[in-house]
């Protein structure tokens, strides 16, 4: 069974398959089906049947619901690859997606004055590798982008810099959620050009090693699901899984929308202390109630996709039940986003107005 790997182009990745010919070239040797992603956004509908959803240098902003489908694509055993972009964009929220893996871009460019090609310190030669199958057989790779800051212990460091590098032993390739999510902080190593790109040192070994890993990973998880034999059930008819799925969203939708209610009274009450000049209340209300808010909110669209996901495998494998009821999730989607954003601007007056009521009875 081939590894499908679908390229997002739809937030204007500095590269993809469809304009690298070295990676197509390791691709096309491994067996490996290419997609791409034109026009966003990223829907469950258009990553749900692939394997591999890679994003190779986005510059564009992400929405809330893109972040929250990549995260459900991921969970559900599928595998995540993320470039960072050099330069990285002032209107950055790649790092709001890969946080949600424990990871974030760190916004530098990592240099060595003394392990470098040939005198660039800005394309750093890096030799210091945790043993892996993604680094297996590398002796040196050049390098050009950002470093990589961990921020849970999930995640497993792969390649750092040179002790003599700035920064110094910084992670630059990192993977997390069992090796189903790869970051690297630059792009370079996937790109055309000989001096720097695939064709330099062991740089496309640690492609072709990148993606054999995660063909091997998947051939895994297809061997254990062999040993459980499942149940023979007959296909559930996909109107009635349709119709599940309509009651399921409607019920998320009339969900979302009381939260909403409950947020206009959160701001009355808050804003009435803060009336009174009860400022310390009124912050600890907020402190309080906020990430509670949140939470409920964005459980809306997951717990949905996890029963759609589990309808879909009752129903007769020649029917996309994802597509089925796209219009279904997609309304979910949307007003869960209309929700937390209305929650994220309350939340952000209300501290503007504590600041500004407190400022104005000190002076």
């Amino acid at each position: 069974m081939s590894l499908r790997v679908n390229f997002d182009e739809s937030h204007g990745e500095q590269f993809s398959v469809f304009n690298c010919r070295g990676l197509a070239y390791v691709l096309d040797k491994l067996k490996v089906i290419s997609f791409r992603i034109i026009s966003g956004p990223i829907t469950i509908d258009k990553i749900g049947s692939e394997d591999v959803l890679f994003l190779g240098g986005p510059t564009k902003k992400f929405f809330d619901f893109e972040i929250k489908t990549i995260r459900y694509f991921v969970s559900k055993g599928k595998f995540l690859i993320v470039t960072c972009p050099i330069p990285i964009p002032f209107d950055f929220t790649l790092n709001q997606l890969i946080q949600e893996f424990g990871m974030i871009f760190q916004h530098n460019m990592l240099h060595d004055q003394r392990h470098n090609l040939n005198g660039a310190a800005y394309f750093p030669l890096i030799k210091r590798f945790q043993k892996n199958l993604i680094t297996r057989d590398l002796k040196e790779i050049v390098y050009s982008g950002c470093t990589i800051k961990p921020i849970s212990p999930d995640v497993q460091v792969l390649a750092i810099s040179d002790e003599h590098a700035e920064p110094p032993s910084a992670p630059i390739i990192a993977t997390s959620m069992s090796g189903h999510v790869i970051c690297i902080g630059g792009s370079t190593i996937f790109q055309d050009d000989k001096r720097y790109g695939i064709k330099a040192k062991n740089n496309i070994r640690l492609v072709a090693n990148i993606f054999r890993t995660i063909i091997q990973q998947k051939e895994m998880s297809i061997e254990e699901q062999k040993v459980v034999k499942p149940v023979k059930r007959k296909p559930l008819n996909p109107k009635k899984a349709k119709k599940q799925i309509e009651k399921l969203a409607n019920d998320a939708i009339t969900n979302l929308e009381k939260l909403s209610v409950d947020i206009d009274t959160l701001f009355n009450d808050v804003f009435n202390l803060i009336k009174s000049q009860q400022f310390s209340k009124a912050e600890e209300i907020l402190r309080f109630q906020y990430p509670n808010f949140k939470k409920a909110i964005e459980n809306s669209y997951g717990e949905l996709m996890e029963r759609v996901n589990a309808l879909n495998e009752q129903v007769d494998k020649s029917v996309d039940l994802f597509t089925l009821v796209k219009e279904l999730t997609d309304q979910v989607l949307v007003t869960e986003s209309e929700t937390l954003s209305k929650l994220d601007m309350i939340r952000f007056n209300l501290i503007n107005q504590i600041s500004k009521e407190k400022l104005r009875h000190t002076s």
